[in-house]
């Protein structure tokens, strides 16, 4: 039998607000944490932000990287063993009654990794640590808008296989300039198919996507690297120059790049 504990166990910061669909709480996990076989009371989204863990699932070890999203259903036993940085975690506890989107979210377990959502996290996470009077607000706001986006979410059985060879090319190369055409190439399907698929199927153009990977991916190298420059960080993730990756962060994380570290190092 395995133990019954809360979503914080193990955290050595949480910082959590009640929302009318459950409970938000912003975590971090301390390097090399080994958690043994638990479940948890309530069923559980959780997106990895920064460092990530090793999960056992139902006998499958998961790597759970950064921009990973995971729905643990409550009473799902599970064992998580952390990495060599610390990590921070940003959850949403469900409150299933009454709510049959949520009850739809709850009850079955998902992994994914999926940059609007990490997008949806980051913001909850830094509301949560550097709250303000309007902090309940965007906190509730932004886990409605989590879990519409899980609840509208397809299974991964009703994706294409040629479309989600396309997901895994633009993670993989992403800060690539690559064209709609390279892609629709390169998994064997016209491009206007692979538009309407990709958007129809993941909830945003190809485009968009392609730039939340790229701000994702500068906000990790902005909260765990030192030394490196804003521009040399936009050139490495593919943007042109500074000032795109700008406008791109602030449209996606409501932050300049320069504000998201400087948060990051007060941490």
């Amino acid at each position: 039998m395995s133990l019954q504990v809360a979503v914080t166990a193990g955290s050595e910061r949480a910082l959590a607000r009640n929302v009318t669909v459950g409970r938000m709480t912003a975590m971090t996990f301390p390097a090399r944490l080994n958690l043994p076989r638990h479940e948890h009371p309530e069923a559980t989204v959780a997106i990895v932000l920064r460092g990530g863990f090793l999960g056992t699932y139902t006998g499958l070890e998961r790597d759970c990287s950064p921009m990973t999203m995971l729905v643990e259903p409550a009473g799902a036993t599970h064992a998580n063993r952390f990495g060599a940085a610390d990590s921070a975690i940003l959850t949403l506890s469900l409150d299933a009654g009454g709510w049959p989107a949520v009850d739809s979210v709850a009850r079955r377990q998902r992994f994914a990794r999926d940059p609007f959502a990490a997008s949806l996290a980051q913001q909850a996470d830094t509301e949560l640590r550097r709250p303000d009077a309007l902090t309940p607000l965007a906190v509730e706001a932004l886990a409605l808008e989590l879990l519409t986006r899980l609840a509208r979410t397809p299974d991964d059985g009703g994706v294409p296989v040629w479309l989600g060879e396309a997901r895994d090319l633009l993670h993989a190369r992403f800060a690539e300039s690559l064209r709609l055409a390279d892609v629709a190439s390169a998994v064997g399907v016209e491009p206007d198919r692979l538009a309407r698929a990709f958007r129809r199927v993941y909830r945003e153009p190809l485009a968009t996507y392609v730039r939340r990977l790229r701000v994702d991916a500068a906000a990790s190298l902005l909260a765990t690297g030192e030394g490196q420059s804003i521009a040399a960080i936009a050139a490495e993730v593919g943007f042109a120059d500074q000032s795109h990756l700008t406008r791109c962060f602030v449209r996606v994380l409501g932050i300049t790049p320069a504000r998201y570290r400087e948060a990051h190092r007060l941490q």
